[in-house]
């Protein structure tokens, strides 16, 4: 018997008529809030921001690989479908953790996105990320999602904005234990090689001074992927989407107009 699939939790703005949807897609520790000032820039599409399996407000048992987190993803996009709140036209916009489960997405073609952006992520996150690797090394009870808070932050960004960021990162995240699978989640997932099948147009976003997933994850999944574009944002880090969101707003925005 297959396993029960999770119908996830979503938020639903912009415009509900638009024929193109915006699946948003969050990253480890995260909940669908932590998505929404993205999410909010783009009024003139239907934007779908989703809690993932045993985040926020959604429901299951976390699943301890990328594959588990794209299946819930998957159904619960068809079922909106079903129901005409999601068209056919869609892009789905993953942010780290969240941007591989989009390349799972992607490879699997069930879902026949219109276009994919990916932030601050790759089709391999086993090679580029030295800092969860060291967090294998302490016991899940030990970590604090807090203490990894501050390294989201590339230098180019003033200290009252680096301290806004922080705080809606804190306000809006998902428990410690949750935020420790999805790190070990993400540590072990690597498609790279298959993300030569992603035959859609793909935006890969990433900051240039991310520690926490190395640029040359982005790199070498834009090398990979034959339809794809590559934005990378200098003395900006991992939580680029909200150093830089102004301009990601316009990057994004004509990506998707283009599709």
């Amino acid at each position: 018997m297959s396993e029960e699939r999770v119908m996830l939790s979503y938020r639903q703005i912009g415009n509900r008529q638009s024929d193109m949807t915006l699946a948003f897609i969050h990253g480890s520790a995260m909940t669908k809030e932590g998505m929404m000032p993205l999410a909010e820039g783009f009024t003139k599409y239907n934007c779908m921001v989703f809690d993932l399996t045993a985040h926020g407000e959604s429901g299951g048992s976390e699943p301890r690989e990328v594959k588990g987190f794209a299946d819930d993803v998957e159904y619960s996009i068809e079922t909106l479908r079903q129901k005409n709140i999601i068209g056919q036209k869609l892009v789905i916009l993953g942010y780290s953790m969240g941007g591989a489960i989009a390349c799972e997405i992607a490879i699997r073609k069930k879902l026949h996105p219109a276009g994919m952006v990916v932030l601050s992520s790759g089709g391999d996150l086993s090679s580029y990320t030295p800092m969860v690797d060291e967090l294998k090394n302490i016991p899940a009870e030990q970590f604090v999602t807090a203490d990894v808070l501050p390294a989201l932050i590339g230098p180019g960004t003033p200290e009252d904005k680096k301290k806004a960021i922080i705080a809606h990162f804190y306000s809006t995240k998902a428990s410690d234990a949750v935020g420790y699978g999805d790190l070990m989640a993400s540590n072990r997932y690597n498609r790279l090689a298959d993300c030569a099948e992603i035959d859609i147009p793909v935006l890969m976003v990433h900051g240039c001074d991310d520690v926490i997933v190395l640029p040359m994850a982005a790199v070498e999944t834009w090398r990979t992927i034959p339809h794809s574009e590559l934005l990378m944002l200098p003395y900006r880090g991992h939580a680029a989407l909200f150093e830089d969101r102004e301009l990601l707003w316009e990057r994004i925005g004509a990506f998707v107009e283009k599709l």
